[in-house]
């Protein structure tokens, strides 16, 4: 099985467009930093004295005795709206950490999501198209273990990118943005002390990790079933950007706890949930089961296709 992976290894990496990608990450992460640091220059907070001002006008406004209860009311939950949207905003607009960018390196995972889908539809859909599989499995090697040895490879090519982003957001934390000031800085709406953001961040860095692995593994997946490249990859993009509104639009329905693109293991770390019914442990059994899934689909359809037509 070794060789089998180190073969799948080496035919992945010698294609141009595998170090195009790995390239362009890196470059990605960097620049990214850098024009976030540069727009810190550009930075005007005369909106939020703004807003302050408006708080003050309404606890003017509160301290009149004339107020009937609904008017007050209304101008009390005014207030309170204008208040929250000033704390976050004033959180936002505070200069960048290298703390908050290393704990934030998740962000730049759905690079590493596209480009792991372009590398998994292709692993064994090209194969078919250039007609190279029957070479393949004219080898003294069964069917499961070439599938296998191939599936590893993508999983190691989408650690590998994981890798990348978390060295090269340090790196650029570090070579852009000072260190955060106090004992603790604020992430998601709460403080998180800076001896933890080592751990959070490669807490995130994991999670966001598996999210790569699943639609990684349905690309590989409809690779598989289909043999087309381009469907592997236009089919995984497409849910992959739209599996968000879809579970949206079908919330109020029962199935939409049951919909894969409902349980992006991340959301329950940042406190955002796409359906307060969902827990972590109910999204781990639903990413498991969909994961047998397309790996049953994908191994019954690979050992039982006729590819010496």
């Amino acid at each position: 099985m070794l060789k089998l992976i180190q073969n799948e290894w080496m035919k992945l990496w010698h294609k141009k467009a595998t170090w195009i990608m790995a390239i362009l990450l890196v470059v990605a992460i960097i620049g990214l930093s850098g024009l976030t640091k540069l727009s810190e220059r550009f930075t005007d907070t005369t909106w939020i004295e703004e807003m302050e001002a408006d708080v003050v006008q309404m606890d003017e406004q509160l301290a009149s005795p004339d107020l009937t209860d609904d008017e007050r009311a209304e101008i009390e939950a005014e207030k309170q709206g204008l208040v929250e949207t000033i704390v976050m905003n004033e959180e936002w607009s505070q200069p960048g950490s290298r703390e908050r960018t290393i704990v934030d390196a998740y962000g730049t995972m759905s690079l590493v999501t596209l480009f792991t889908i372009i590398a998994s539809a292709g692993i064994l859909a090209s194969e078919f198209s250039q007609g190279t599989i029957k070479m393949l499995l004219s080898r003294p090697v069964k069917r499961w273990k070439i599938l296998t040895s191939k599936y590893l490879t993508i999983l190691l090519f989408g650690l590998l990118l994981t890798v990348l982003v978390y060295v090269f957001t340090i790196i650029s934390a570090f070579i852009f943005f000072p260190s955060a000031e106090g004992n603790s800085i604020i992430w998601s709406g709460s403080d998180l002390a800076l001896s933890a953001i080592w751990g959070k961040s490669a807490y995130m860095m994991f999670l966001s990790l598996i999210n790569v692995f699943m639609i990684s593994t349905f690309a590989f997946m409809v690779g598989s079933v289909f043999r087309s490249t381009s469907l592997a990859v236009g089919l995984s993009i497409f849910l992959f950007f739209s599996g968000t509104m879809i579970v949206l639009f079908l919330e109020r329905f029962e199935i939409a706890k049951y919909i894969f693109f409902a349980h992006d293991l991340t959301q329950y770390e940042l406190g955002f949930k796409m359906l307060d019914s969902n827990t972590m442990g109910f999204s781990v059994v639903v990413v498991s089961v969909y994961a047998i899934l397309f790996l049953a689909i994908s191994y019954l359809t690979f050992n039982k296709r006729d590819v010496t037509a």
